[in-house]
This record gives C-alpha cells, structure tokens and sequence, in this order.
C-alpha cells in the first residue's frame, strides 16, 4: 500500500510541476499602474488645451412624464427614471505643473480659472480636481436649491488613451467621459456651443420615421435630453446628449429598427436636426410663447383665467395657508421672464409670491428655470408644453428652493406643467390665450404689459 501511495503523490507532484503557467507580467499591477500614469502625464501636460466631455449624474423620472404621462404608466411608481438627465456639457482644460486651468460653456463668460490637481491611484490612474474651482465645480455647488448638489465629480479615472483621446470614468458616478485633445479657438468654441444650444431654446421636433415606424420626438433644451417614442407609446429611450459645433451628440448611441443614431446635425438654416448621413430630418416646432427681461403675468381671476384654473391656484392657496405657522398666503398671480440661469446667462423663469397674510407687501418668491417647447400636432394649431427644471416630483423631499419652507407653492407650478400640453392663441402684443389640449375648460391669459 505504501508503494501505492509514493507513487499516486508522484505522478501529482509531476501534473502540478508540468501545468504551472509562466507570469504573464514582469511587473507586480502597482507598478504598471504608476508606470502608464507617468505615461498618460507627459501626454496631458503639454501646452495645449483638451476638450472635457462632462455627464453629471442625476438620477430623475423623465421629464416627459410630465406632462405627457403616456397611458403605459398606470400609477407614478411606474414613471421611469433616467441616469444623466440633466445632459453633458463641455470643459477646456489645461494642465502643468500640477495647476489645471479651465473655462466652460456653462459659465457666463469666457474667462479662465486655475487651481491645483493631482494625480492619484485609486481604481487606476486618476485625474483628481480636489482644490476649489468654481468652474470644474459647478455642478459640485451646494445651495438651498441643491442641497445635494447635481452630481459633479472630481475624481476621474484613466481607462486608457487612443487616437488623442483619453476615455475616463467619473469615479462616483461611473459615467463615461471624454478628454479630448483640442485644436482650434478656445473662445471662438466656446461662444459656437452657446450660440447652438440657444438655437435649441424654445424648440420642439417633429415626428420621424424609422424604418416604416413614425417615432415621436421629445425634447428638453435646457437639460440636453431627446426621447425617441414609438410602438403606440410602448416603447421609449430619452438619451442625453451633449452641444457640439455641428449640433448634438449622444452620451451612447440610439438604437431603433436597426437604425443607430449617434449624433444630429444643425440644417444649414438651423431650421432642422438631420442625421450626419442626411437620411433623417426632424424640423423644429417654436414655441408660441416666448419669454424676455420684459416680464409676462398669469393671473388667477375671473377675468383672466377660467374657474378650472382658479380652482388649480386655490389648491395651492389652500395648501400654503395650512403650512408652517398658517401667517402666509399665495398671491394670485405667476410672473414669467428670463432670469439668470444655472448654466447660462439668460433662461425662462417661472416665479410665484408667498406674502404674509396681514401684510401682503412682505413677500418672498419661489421660482423655476423652465422651458416653453413648441409641441407637433395634426391640428395645425400652435401648442406648447411646459417644462420645468429641478421641480421636484410630488412628495419628493430631495429638491428644495429659496422657498423650500413653502414647498405647497410650487404645487401651482407642477399642476401647470401636468395640464399641458396647450393651445396657444395669440391675440395681440398684450394678450395670448392658453388653453388645455386635454382639458379646454381649463383656460388663462398670459398678460405682457
């Protein structure tokens, strides 16, 4: 037996000593690691600009929900939710010696900032902006309107480098970026991305078709989001995109009937949004209703709104009233005008007061950035949809405004939005009539001084 035994644990000591593979490696993964960062910072700091394709995470039901609410959802557990919906933006970033120098199109201007970086090793090679920089910052912002900011990173990891491009992944967020290098005007292409995403402002689109399927489209300018919507409402993508020189861009490409949409480009008359190969052409659909510096009223009385509407705002009335120590009210009146946005110089807003009740003088406004988008139809009227940013879903305690201890105004603004979308009848220079597609005796006057 023991013969037996020497022998078995011999031929197993072969089989093991015949099967041991080589290293693959020469070097431990630590190394390779601090080697290919060494490699990709000779490569970044050059005396160039790179381009940074930027995606925030934030994770919301899609906008179009609101107000559209397709049939497909039977309750509003049901409406879908999106990653990146508020859409990508661009960077030009430079880096030496440790200090990265950086503009954007979300800024108001042109002008550059700089502040230090690191290099790091977390996951892989990384890219770490860890020093305050109100431009690479500023989805990182912190205020009674983003208490939780909007999903900005500061650590990026290297995935790898290819064809002057370096792939990067937000490391909180796991999104896909881009670091580009960049050839070209630093300012001339900031302006272009600005001046093509205000073409987008106040723009709806028209149907398409692909491969015998008519898709409907959605758009969110503000927030760089389509949604491609077909099969009777059963089927939907919403993509966030980025604003390029040639028009837009997907954060992945789309794909419906085989047919792959990766990008859209401006017509020459910026009438359009056509595929690179010219195949596809969506025209855009402008909003009756555009806004200015020179502000618009709603107003909820008999003689400028229907009892339906009234009744909206006295819901809300009724619900600031009860709120907090029961002192304030809601005036009856919405003010529409641009305002300074988040992420432009000039954008729609939507405001609303809340005044004391023995002392309507003293009042404090709760308002939204918001978009108009003209709206398609088979009735050749003018019709509209009401978007608005940041506006919480309802019971939703994540996103508060200056207003947040009155969050039963904002109540007014939702039910607006949810309404829609409307019929829009222009009178005059002073009065335009706004009327419910679903429901037409809901009904008011959007009164321009």
């Amino acid at each position: 037996m023991k013969k037996y035994i020497f022998l078995s644990l011999s031929f197993l000591a072969f089989i093991s000593c015949n099967y041991k593979e080589e290293e693959t490696f020469t070097k431990k993964a630590s190394e390779r690691t601090v080697n290919s960062l060494n490699s990709y910072k000779n490569t970044l700091e050059n005396d160039g600009y790179w381009l940074l394709t930027y995606y925030p995470e934030q994770y919301r039901v899609g906008y179009w929900v609101y107000p559209y609410q397709p049939e497909v959802f039977a309750t509003d557990k049901d409406f879908p939710k999106f990653h990146r919906s508020i859409g990508g933006y661009n960077f030009l970033i430079k880096l030496k010696n440790g200090e990265v120098t950086a503009s954007s199109e979300v800024s108001y201007t042109n002008a550059e900032e700089t502040s230090f970086f690191t290099y790091d090793i977390t996951e892989g090679p990384t890219l770490s902006f860890d020093t305050f920089n109100s431009v690479l910052h500023h989805f990182r912002f912190v205020s009674p309107t983003f208490p939780n900011a909007r999903g900005g990173e500061t650590d990026f990891i290297i995935l790898k480098y290819e064809n002057d491009t370096f792939t990067l992944r937000g490391r909180t967020s796991n999104n896909i970026m881009t670091l580009k290098k960049f050839t070209g005007d630093r300012e001339t292409f900031l302006n272009k991305i600005r001046e093509n995403s205000n073409a987008l402002q106040y723009k709806g689109l028209s149907p398409i078709n692909v491969g015998g399927t008519e898709v409907t489209l959605k758009l969110f300018p503000s927030y760089r989001q389509l949604t491609f919507i077909y099969d009777n409402n059963q089927k939907y993508v919403q993509s966030p995109f980025i604003i390029t020189e040639k028009g837009i861009k997907f954060y992945e490409p789309v794909k419906i009937n085989g047919v792959t949409f990766d990008e859209f480009h401006f017509n020459d008359d910026k009438t359009a949004l056509v595929t690179a190969d010219g195949s596809i052409s969506s025209n855009f659909v402008t909003s009756a209703i555009t806004l200015s510096s020179n502000a618009s009223y709603i107003t909820f009385d008999s003689s400028n709104a229907s009892d339906k509407a009234i009744n909206m705002f006295n819901r809300a009335k009724r619900a600031v009233e009860r709120s907090r120590d029961k002192s304030y009210t809601l005036l009856n009146y919405i003010r529409l005008a641009n305002v300074m946005g988040n992420d432009q110089a000039q954008t729609a807003g939507i405001q609303g007061y809340v005044a004391e009740k023995n002392n309507l003088n003293n009042t404090s406004s709760v308002y939204y950035e918001m978009d108009f988008v003209g709206l398609a139809n088979n009735n050749n009227e003018q019709q509209v949809e009401i978007l608005i940013k940041d506006m919480p879903n309802e019971g939703d305690p994540v996103y508060k405004n200056s207003l947040y201890y009155y969050r039963e105004a904002e109540r007014l603004f939702l039910s607006l939005a949810k309404a829609g979308p409307y019929k829009v009848t222009v009178y005059n220079d002073n009065y335009t009539g706004v009327t419910s597609v679903k429901d037409p005796d809901l009904w008011f006057y959007i009164y321009t001084p």
